[in-house]
């Protein structure tokens, strides 16, 4: 009896159907939604399944109106995508390239799409989206950018800024111990498309430092704060140069690099101040800062306490402190001319000549005198006659010409005048001639009346 109740369930299980789960996945269509007539668009198409796909098959439908397909990693090339593997795979990507054709708004989709399952070849339930692409002028694109330049915080680490930030409020600062070297300025944007320069860790130096934080909307237009930082300087030295305010730097770190210098210190107001000193050109140079916060080397004079301000010209290894001249070259007509941001005296052959002469002291060896520099290579050497001689020839040549056009004509002269003379001379001889003729004419007339009275 208990063996044939088995046999009967068996026979159920056999007739009743069983129903089986189909497997899923999705196809997705992603890109850019926005692009500019004549530009390109990327268009990604992506199939996955958590079962293992062994082949598929799709086609990109788009209007060819509005995008023309310029590259595709399709099977054939094409739109159409259809491959198997393998091995299964549970994620499969495609990308297509489009040119924008003319404005306005339009669709990318799949159709006739299918995928089957690795194991058993049954059909998996996919579901898909379209991608709408909005084609534009870039006048449209630039307009719809946003003009949001402004700042949402500002600050330093540590210490408090003056006024309280306010976005429409551009100046600030805040003083900080004596001895800081290093602040960290903190800003955020208003709007996460912009961007923000001149924040995070900053180098100070004693006295006045100013920092500018520019923010620049996503449209480019720009919108600049000012952070000014003082650090405190309990004894500073104050100096005019130029009338300009300057501060003496006091500390060596801050000093801007000077190679062809030695480390030196020498005292200001009873301040042991870091300058540099160079034994072949006789310099020692200080460290000025002004209210900006920038800091330039001077030329200290220790006897007269005197500062001048200090530059070079270094050009193919040579390096000079111009200098003015103490005569003029020969030849050459004196000028002007700007190396490295700096207007130098300088000599020229004319106002179009490749190469210019100027006048310095050699840092390096200490040697004096004039330099030629080629404005077309930005080449500085010494300078030697030879650059002049070609001027000096042929300005003889032309002195020459000139005194032989001046001896000709004067030649021409005398022997004009000499021609005269005699022209003259013999017109005059001509004259009483004529008059004496005319007398002996008349005498003989008088006497022929004469005779025939008679």
């Amino acid at each position: 009896m208990l063996k044939k109740i088995k046999l009967f369930l068996l026979s159920l299980l056999v007739l009743i159907p069983f129903s089986v789960k189909a497997a899923s996945g999705s196809l997705s269509v992603s890109g850019s939604s926005k692009v500019v007539v004549g530009n390109q668009v990327s268009i990604t198409v992506t199939l996955s399944s958590g079962t293992k796909i062994g082949s598929w098959q799709m086609q990109l439908n788009y209007d060819k109106n509005y995008l023309k397909l310029t590259s595709s990693s399709g099977e054939a090339g094409g739109a159409a995508m259809a491959n198997s593997s393998t091995t299964g795979v549970t994620k499969k990507t495609y990308t297509f390239k489009f040119k924008a054709l003319k404005t306005g708004s339009t669709k990318v989709s799949l159709v006739a799409y299918a995928a089957y399952a690795f194991d058993d070849f049954s059909p998996i339930n996919l579901s898909t989206n379209s991608k709408t692409v909005s084609i534009i002028t870039q006048q449209e694109l630039e307009a719809s950018y946003s003009k949001n330049n402004d700042l949402k915080s500002l600050g330093v680490e540590g210490f408090e800024i003056a006024p309280a930030f306010a976005k429409d409020t551009l100046e600030y600062s805040v003083v900080v111990p004596e001895g800081t070297k290093e602040i960290n300025i903190l800003a955020t944007a208003s709007d996460s498309k912009s961007t923000i320069t001149g924040v995070g860790k900053q180098e100070v130096t004693a006295g006045d430092n100013a920092f500018p934080i520019v923010v620049r909307a996503e449209n480019g237009s720009e919108k600049t704060y000012t952070l000014k930082v003082e650090v405190k300087d309990e004894n500073p030295i104050n100096v005019q140069v130029d009338k300009k305010d300057l501060t003496v730097v006091k500390l060596r770190e801050n000093l801007p690099e000077a190679p062809a210098y030695e480390e030196y210190t020498v005292k200001i107001n009873d301040f042991d101040i870091p300058a540099y000193r160079n034994t072949k050109t006789k310099l020692v140079l200080v460290g000025l800062k002004d209210a900006s916060g920038a800091i330039n080397l001077y030329i200290y004079n220790e006897k007269k306490n005197t500062y001048q301000i200090y530059y070079e010209i270094g050009q193919n290894k040579v390096t000079i402190y111009p200098k003015t001249a103490p005569s003029d070259l020969p030849g050459l007509t004196k000028g002007e001319i700007k190396i490295n941001d700096y207007t130098l005296e300088a000599y020229y052959a004319n106002k179009d000549s490749r190469f210019v002469i100027v006048y310095g002291i050699n840092v390096e060896t200490g040697e004096e005198g004039f330099y030629e520099y080629d404005k077309e290579n930005q080449v500085l050497m010494k300078y030697t006659d030879e650059f002049v001689k070609p001027v000096e020839t042929k300005a003889n040549l032309y002195t020459y010409i000139i005194i032989g056009f001046i001896g000709i004509f004067v030649i021409m002269f005398m022997i004009i005048i000499a021609l005269s003379k005699k022209l003259k001379k013999k017109n005059r001889y001509r004259n009483n001639d004529v008059q004496e003729f005319k007398v002996v004419k008349q005498n003989k007339k008088e006497k022929k009346k004469k005779d025939s009275k008679v």
